[in-house]
């Protein structure tokens, strides 16, 4: 009876189970955020290629 007492008041494997569960939010976040802005940093990073792509060339469009 004393063992069974002892696993009910156990809360270890609950302690495990919110950083598992807050661990998942995190990444359910991240993964969120990434997806969103996503094509805002493709555009962005393609925006700046483009630049340096006519920097290099000589043609520097009125800078």
């Amino acid at each position: 009876m004393t063992k069974l007492i002892n696993l009910i008041r156990d809360e270890e494997g609950a302690t495990a189970i919110e950083y598992g569960l807050i661990a998942a939010l995190i990444a359910a976040g991240i993964v969120g955020a990434t997806m969103a802005l996503g094509g805002q940093v493709v555009s962005t990073f393609e925006y700046i290629e483009d630049e340096m792509a006519k920097a290099i060339a000589g043609d520097e469009g009125g800078v």
